[in-house]
Formats: structure tokens, C-alpha cells, sequence
């Protein structure tokens, strides 16, 4: 049965390299489809439990948690029409408009700087989120205010950030399993990562501290507003550094795009270096010894590839030798070069 499927799969993967107009339209259908889960990830955890965009659900206060990146700008300007005593307009409509905004010369980065297809995909994710954050809400929502209060009676602002962090984790590490951005600090991200050979993640710190300052100071000016103290209004700072925690640890556990291992393949084929270099396009180092117990010839080969690479080059390993011991190893950094599949 598995020998079956096995063969059916790769009669379709054959046929579909045979028509690449289906593949290419399939392809774009797949990253459509998975930008639009990301994005409903996103407004789901922004609206139920970060912002719900009312300042009591269920009859309960509800403290507003900041975002990370151009979400959390979003808030910051949000606030700031407040503290300027424009307050007779629909919060998560404002949110949504800015949003968008705030996304666009970033797509302009984007398709100049990265890829088109990149850009193309981010803008249609950016763009969901700002509709679905201004449909996903309580208001228009029974369900979802249910929720919002059940997770706001019981577990507070740590349960809060805690689902908060999950979900809109989950929807950037979504997108990066496709090669797109949800926007904002990711473009910026990628770009860094692509033009300057540097890891971007400081700036992502940055960044996300100084939204996180200026949040905190414009909650601790609405406090009297709102009817919490300045220190409550400070307090909350904990909790969204818990959410940005979160976070991080999602999608780290989710994108393994950037992660790099090394495996060493053990073998009496002598040909496996040839192969594996066949299928990817990374150098094997290869090295001759003997096998102590057997007292047979041994061939050793050494190979450094990405994280999501690893189950091919397994299945490789083993349809060449099913004897094969293999050994992977993570890798904190590498100096040198390495193929990184091109950002379309």
C-alpha cells in the first residue's frame, strides 16, 4: 500500500513537471490559500485576544496588549487620535486602513528588492488582514466574544498573551513556509537577511521595544480615560513582551527555512556523494575509513543543508543504501558559502 502511493506520487510529480503552466497555477493556488489561513490567524488572534476593540467584553475591562511591527504602529497611532480627543470613529476600521498603509511602500521594498512574486503575495496577505480585521470582530461575531471572555475571566493577560503569541505566530510562520511575508517587519527582514548577508533579527528588537515604549506611554496618558492607574498602564509592558516571546518561539519552532544541519552518511556505496550532489545543490565532503567490527571498507560523506531539506535528502540516503547510518547534527552558524533557494 505504501509502495503504492509512493509510485502514485511520483507519477503525478512527473506529470506535473510535463505541464508546467498546471503546476505554476496549483502552485500560486496553494500560496494564495495558505496566505488567506495566515491572515485569518492574525485577525483571529489580534481581535479576540489582543485588541477587541471595546473596553469591556462580557462586562469585563478588557487591557489592550501591543503588537510587534507595523501591527503594533498601527496601535501607537490608534492611540495617538485618542489622546488627541478624536474619538468618534471605528477603531479597527482606523486600524485597518492603517495598516494597509503603513504595508505599502514596504511592498514597494518588496518587489524591487526581493522578488515579485513575493511582493504580489505579501499584498494580497496584507490586504486580508486589514478585511478580516475589520469582519472578525465582537461585534459582528457572537462566538467570538464568548471566547474573548471565557479566556479573559479565567486566564487574564497572561492567558491573553499566551494565545495571542500562538496565533499570530502561527500566521507569520505560515507565510514563511511559502516564501511570502504577512508584511511589515518581515519584508524589512528578508531584505536585510538577502542584500547584507546579516541576520535581522536585532532589528526586529528594535523596533518592537520602541512600539512596545511608545504604546506604554500612550496607555499611561489615556489612564485616567480608561479608568486604570499608570502603573497598571506599565504593567501591561510585561505582558506584551510575553506576547513578542511567544511569538518569536512559534515561528522559530515552525519557519526552519534559515535553519541549517549537518548530516554524515556512513555507507559502502561509494557512489552516495555523487548522488546526493545530483539531487541538491550543496558540496559533500567525502572521506575513506574502515569499519572496525566488519572490517569492510567505509565510505564517509559529509553534507551541510537547510533544516526543510532534511526528509528529501533521508528518503535519498535510503532508496540508494537502506543500510546507510546517518547521523544530524543542528548547526548554531556557518561561515562560508551556501546555496539559499532564490525568493521568487
Amino acid at each position: 500500500m505504501k509502495l503504492g502511493l509512493k509510485n502514485l506520487r511520483q507519477k503525478q510529480k512527473s506529470w506535473l513537471y510535463d505541464h508546467p503552466f498546471i503546476k505554476s497555477v496549483l502552485d500560486n493556488a496553494w500560496v494564495f490559500i495558505v496566505s488567506t489561513i495566515s491572515a485569518l490567524c492574525f485577525a483571529f488572534g489580534f481581535n479576540a485576544f489582543m485588541d477587541p476593540g471595546v473596553k469591556e467584553v462580557g462586562g469585563q475591562t478588557v487591557a489592550k496588549l501591543v503588537a510587534g511591527g507595523m501591527s503594533g504602529v498601527s496601535q501607537n497611532i490608534v492611540l495617538f487620535f485618542h489622546l488627541c480627543g478624536w474619538n468618534d470613529f471605528d477603531e479597527h476600521l482606523a486600524y485597518s486602513i492603517i495598516y494597509f498603509g503603513l504595508n505599502v511602500p514596504l511592498i514597494f521594498l518588496a518587489w524591487f528588492g526581493i522578488g515579485k512574486r513575493f511582493a504580489i503575495f505579501t499584498l494580497i496577505n496584507v490586504a486580508e488582514v486589514s478585511l478580516f480585521i475589520k469582519l472578525i470582530t465582537v461585534q459582528y461575531i457572537p462566538g467570538l466574544e464568548t471566547l474573548a471572555t471565557f479566556i479573559n475571566n479565567n486566564g487574564g493577560l497572561l492567558a491573553r498573551a499566551l494565545f495571542a503569541g500562538v496565533t499570530t505566530g502561527l500566521s507569520s510562520a505560515l507565510a514563511f513556509k511559502v516564501d511570502i511575508s504577512a508584511g511589515g517587519v518581515d519584508v524589512i527582514s528578508y531584505y536585510i537577511a538577502l542584500k547584507k548577508g546579516v541576520l535581522a533579527g536585532k532589528y526586529n528588537v528594535i523596533l518592537n521595544s520602541i512600539t512596545v515604549l511608545v504604546f506604554t506611554l500612550f496607555t499611561s496618558a489615556l489612564a485616567n480615560w480608561e479608568s486604570v492607574s499608570v502603573a497598571e498602564a506599565f504593567g501591561r509592558v510585561f505582558y506584551s513582551a510575553l506576547y513578542l516571546l511567544t511569538c518569536m518561539i512559534m515561528i522559530d519552532h515552525i519557519n526552519v527555512r534559515n535553519k541549517k544541519v549537518q548530516v554524515r552518511v556512513v555507507t559502502e556505496v561509494q557512489s552516495m556523494g555523487d548522488i546526493l550532489i545530483n539531487f541538491f545543490p550543496h558540496g559533500v565532503t567525502a572521506e575513506r575509513g574502515t569499519g572496525v567490527f566488519s572490517g569492510h571498507e567505509k565510505y564517509i560523506f559529509t553534507i551541510v543543508i537547510a533544516n526543510s531539506e532534511l526528509s528529501k535528502v533521508i528518503e535519498v540516503i535510503r532508496e540508494t543504501d537502506q543500510s546507510a547510518f546517518v547521523e544530524v547534527m543542528d548547526l548554531r552558524k556557518i561561515y562560508g558559502r551556501f546555496h539559499v533557494k532564490a525568493i521568487k
